[in-house]
């Protein structure tokens, strides 16, 4: 009888089947408040009586059906909806369903009714929620949401018109849509894609010396700075390029190193004159660029080979890491012996970029020079040489000496070396059938290879959310409990289990840091005691500062390896927008050299993904 009954409902005049759906499954009201009149088939007044009752708490499915009845008096209904309602979600919920109107007669006054909402509701809250209705339309709303981005009074306003119109700036290519963009778009996220498609198809004079403008104003967001110029990258021509060098001495260095990197792919020699100086004095990041770029702009001089052979002698570990991409370039018999002989390197982070450029460089004559140091190197380098080892040889002798050594002896000399594409192919086959290890301790199943690592961990108030214990020695069954909780059972599991060789700390962070110890301390037992009792103190609650916790793993200058979990996205901090921070971090490690690790709780995150996997990193979900 219940299945008659369904199917006759989805059969109703009018009643469009999604709607009919939406009324069976959705939670809520009683399937009574939908009861049906001889004429449409849904209850428009009862429906409006029904919002006007309960307001704010009325299941939001009342909306869409209101609008789906096929009701001569529907739109009119759903306009009065609105006056019995205060609370965001309610608001939105009734406004978007004026998208129902569309393709109907009632389609020009839906949208005039949103738009005179957008522009002339008393509060806020409604004019937002208007805006967000016309923005699902899109380019077939682009009058009403032009007039929106220039006569709104709220800037959340604009801002939602403005996103739903870069496809349409794009196509226009115009000043004004170049001006809409920079003044009211906002880079976070995603959004940030879509913002740089439309800017990459806003070119000409005009806009170049708007983005001047923009660059040279204090007040303009680093987010902003980072995106122009990838913009400006993409523009290949002297005058992009010109506005991009007056970045070069920014005092933000990451901003800075970016902009000597654009210019060192350009092609310009001339702007060798303005780099070289770069690469003997200013932050670590902008050195080690500054020497790769001016290397790529003289392409091939001489003069600069003795130069660079030089610089790979400096005190400073970030122009000695420079010199060794360098040499990798320069590709002379001279710069591969010097590059060789930088394997030991006294500087830990120095030897990483050598190890991958000596991968990189795909010549037998290193296979040796590998197999002789990688016994004696960090857990954390012998990873990194295991991986040159297969890369140069398509073969893998696991991470230690003895077999290697056994296989180059035999083999050495005769042996046929694969195509650097063929050993990069396997290389990624194998990654990908790699079994999780249990030989050593693991966090969240993730290998603690690193005898020098921080384990970074959200203590905000979203921690607090439900998650089961795992069970183990100490439980039969899992038990319930808390995001923390589990993350504090698993360090509990994974520090004991560490070499006592093992440097450490712990750093937990809300609003902001809160770290155990300043810097990394032996794993000793009475430190591994302290700590235990440490895990748990830390205050909970706050937001979510993931920049504050990365950067306090590396001010440490000897942590290799760190471990961030979190359970959402970053919310406090000097850096709060994800690509921002994942393109500070890709930009600073290429001087600091951390592997770093993910670990999201309660939910999958493309940032900790894509954070994990552009620093050498792994990346887990504890859902």
């Amino acid at each position: 009888m219940k299945l008659v009954f369904l199917l006759l409902l989805a059969l109703v005049p009018g009643l469009p089947c999604s709607h009919a759906l939406a009324l069976r499954c959705a939670p809520g009201p009683p399937a009574s408040i939908f009861a049906q009149s001889p004429s449409t088939g849904v209850d428009v007044r009862g429906l409006l009586r029904r919002v006007s009752q309960e307001k704010d708490a009325v299941d939001q499915e009342v909306f869409a059906a209101i609008a789906g009845s096929g009701d001569p008096g529907a739109f009119k209904a759903l306009k009065q909806t609105v006056t019995f309602l205060s609370d965001r979600w309610p608001l939105t919920a009734a406004y978007r369903a004026f998208g129902a109107f569309e393709g109907t007669p009632n389609q020009k006054n839906s949208r005039k009714f949103l738009l005179d909402a957008a522009l002339r509701h008393r509060r806020s809250i409604n004019r937002v929620a208007a805006t967000a209705s016309l923005a699902r339309l899109g380019a077939n709303a682009a009058a009403e949401l032009d007039k929106i981005v220039a006569r709104a009074q709220d800037r959340e306003a604009r801002s939602t018109a403005v996103r739903a119109l870069l496809p349409v700036y794009a196509e226009r290519a115009d000043l004004a849509s170049a001006e809409a963009v920079l003044e009211y778009a906002t880079p976070n996220g995603r959004n940030t894609t879509a913002i740089r498609r439309a800017l990459q198809k806003l070119r000409g004079s005009k806009i170049l010396r708007l983005y001047s403008g923009y660059l040279k104003d204090p007040e303009f967001s680093s987010a902003w700075r980072f995106l122009l110029l990838d913009v400006l990258s993409g523009w290949q021509d002297r005058g992009a390029c010109a506005l991009i060098a007056g970045m070069i001495r920014s005092e933000d260095e990451v901003l800075a190193a970016k902009a000597v990197e654009i210019l060192g792919k350009s092609g310009y020699s001339h702007f060798v004159r303005e780099i070289e100086p770069l690469v003997r004095s200013g932050p670590a990041a902008v050195l080690r660029e500054a020497l790769i770029a001016v290397t790529r702009l003289t392409d091939g001089d001489p003069y600069w080979l003795e130069d660079v052979l030089e610089y790979s002698r400096s005190k400073h570990p970030a122009i000695r890491m420079g010199a060794a991409v360098a040499l990798l370039e320069i590709r002379t018999e001279g710069a591969i012996d010097r590059l060789l002989e930088m394997l030991d390197d006294e500087d830990w982070r120095v030897r990483v970029e050598v190890v991958e450029q000596v991968g990189l460089l795909h010549r037998l004559r290193a296979v040796p020079l590998l197999i002789e140091r990688i016994d004696g190197e960090t857990p954390r380098i012998a990873r990194d040489m295991h991986l040159a080892l297969r890369l140069l040889t398509g073969v893998d002798h696991g991470p230690r000496s003895a077999r290697w050594r056994a296989w180059w002896h035999g083999e050495g000399e005769n042996f046929q070396q694969p195509k650097a594409t063929a050993t990069r192919t396997a290389e990624i086959a194998r990654q990908k059938r790699k079994k999780k290890s249990t030989t050593r301790g693991t966090f969240y199943g993730l290998q603690v290879l690193s005898e020098r690592v921080v384990f970074v961990v959200d203590r905000s108030g979203s921690m607090n959310g439900r998650a089961m214990l795992p069970k183990g020695p100490e439980r039969k069954k899992p038990e319930a409990s808390t995001r923390f909780e589990v993350a504090r059972d698993q360090i509990l599991s994974v520090l004991p289990s560490l070499s006592d060789k093992t440097l450490f700390n712990l750093a937990f962070f809300g609003s902001r840091i809160f770290p155990w110890e300043d810097g990394l301390v032996r794993l000793d037992e009475k430190n591994l005691k302290r700590a235990l009792k440490h895990v748990g103190r830390a205050p909970m609650g706050g937001g979510t500062n993931v920049w504050a916790g990365l950067m306090f793993a590396f001010d440490d200058p000897r942590v290799d390896t760190v471990f961030l979990l979190t359970d959402g996205q970053p919310s406090n901090g000097v850096v709060i927008d994800t690509q921002e921070i994942r393109a500070r971090i890709e930009r600073l490690n290429r001087t600091r050299k951390v592997v770093i690790h993910c670990v999201s709780v309660g939910r999958k995150s493309r940032f900790l993904r894509l954070l994990a996997k552009e620093n050498g990193g792994l990346y887990t979900e504890a859902l």
